[in-house]
C-alpha cells in the first residue's frame, strides 16, 4: 500500500477533535465521504481499528489514542517548519544570460565581488550563442556581443584581438620576429574562424601562415588549449585579462587590434521590474568601467 497521505493525517486529528464525522467534515470543507475515505484509509493501512463509529459520536480506540499522538505531533512539527519557511527572507533571484565564453573568462571571475558590493542576491547564469534566445525576455539581464546595433543595448567594454600563448612554448623557437609565429600551430575559433585573418590584415602581415592548425568549438575551448600549451590563439582583449594576470597566457606577440564589436548590457522588461536586477546590471557597467581604465593603463 501506498504511503499515508498528509491530508489522511490532517482528518484523522480533525476526527479526534470533532467528534463526528459530520463535524470533521464540515471543519475541513470536505464531503462526509472523503472524511471517512481517508480514516479507512489509515486503519487499512495500520491493520488496526482506529475510531468506534457510534450514531452521532465516534470514539478513539485504544490504538486511535496511542496514534493520534504521534499524529499530532508530527503535523504540529509540519506546521511549524512551514511557518519557519514562510517567514523567512528569501533572496531576489536574477537570471542573467551571456556567451559562453564570456561567462566562463570574465563573468564567474568577478561573481565573487558581489558581496563586497554588498549585492544580495540568488543569480542564474545561463549561456547562449543564438541571438535568438537575447530576444526572449526570460532573462533579466543578457550580455551580448554585438556592433551595438541592438535595441536598448548599452555598451559594456570595446573588445580587440592579440595572439596568446603559455610561457612554456617560448622553451620552442624564439619570437624575436613576427615571422616566427608560423612556426607554432595555431588555435582557430569555429564560431569565428576569421580572426587570424583580421589580426594579419589590421597588423599588415602579409604571407604568414601556420605549419599546423587546430580547430576548436569556440573561443573559451581555444583559450583552454593555448593555455594548456597546445599553441597560439588569437584571444579577445575582454576574455584573457584573467589568464595574463595569473601568468597563464602570454601575449605571442605585442599587437593589440581594436575590434568595432564589443559586448553589450541588455536590460529586459523584467529588469525594470527588479531592484535586485537593476543593482546587478549596475554592478556589471561598473565592472566594466574599472576594466576598460585597466585596458588603457596597459
Amino acid at each position: 500500500m501506498s504511503d499515508v497521505s498528509i491530508a489522511a493525517l490532517r482528518a484523522f486529528r480533525a476526527l479526534a477533535r470533532c467528534g463526528s464525522f459530520t463535524a470533521t467534515a464540515k471543519d475541513l470543507n470536505l464531503a462526509q465521504s472523503a472524511v471517512s475515505r481517508y480514516i479507512g484509509m489509515l486503519e487499512a493501512h495500520l491493520g488496526q481499528t482506529l475510531v468506534l463509529r457510534g450514531h452521532r459520536k465516534v470514539k478513539l480506540t485504544h490504538a486511535g489514542e496511542m496514534y493520534l499522538e504521534t499524529v499530532v505531533r508530527v503535523l504540529d512539527e509540519l506546521d511549524h517548519a512551514a511557518l519557519l519557511l514562510a517567514n523567512e527572507p528569501r533572496r531576489p533571484q536574477v537570471k542573467i544570460l551571456a556567451m559562453p565564453s564570456f561567462s566562463a573568462r570574465w563573468l564567474v571571475p568577478r561573481l565573487t565581488r558581489l558581496k563586497a558590493a554588498r549585492i544580495d542576491v540568488d543569480l542564474e547564469l545561463a549561456t547562449s550563442i543564438w541571438d535568438s534566445d537575447y530576444h526572449q525576455d526570460r532573462f533579466d539581464i543578457a550580455i551580448h556581443y554585438s556592433d551595438g546595433a541592438w535595441p536598448g543595448a548599452t555598451l559594456l567594454m570595446h573588445d580587440g584581438l592579440v595572439p596568446v600563448m603559455s610561457p612554456r612554448l617560448l622553451t620552442r623557437p624564439s619570437l624575436e620576429h613576427v615571422e616566427a609565429l608560423g612556426q607554432f600551430c595555431w588555435l582557430h575559433d569555429a564560431l569565428r574562424n576569421t580572426k587570424w585573418d583580421q589580426w594579419l590584415a589590421a597588423s599588415r602581415i602579409d604571407g604568414l601562415k601556420s605549419e599546423r592548425r587546430v580547430v576548436l568549438q569556440d573561443a573559451d575551448a581555444t583559450l583552454t588549449a593555448a593555455v594548456e600549451g597546445v599553441g597560439i590563439a588569437m584571444g579577445h582583449t575582454v576574455l584573457i585579462e584573467n589568464d595574463i594576470r595569473e601568468g597563464r597566457l602570454i601575449e605571442a606577440w605585442p599587437k593589440r587590434v581594436p575590434l568595432a564589436a564589443g559586448y553589450h548590457l541588455i536590460q529586459s522588461k523584467r529588469c525594470a521590474r527588479s531592484p535586485a536586477a537593476q543593482a546587478v546590471a549596475k554592478w556589471l557597467l561598473e565592472e566594466a568601467a574599472i576594466f576598460g581604465r585597466m585596458q588603457s593603463d596597459r
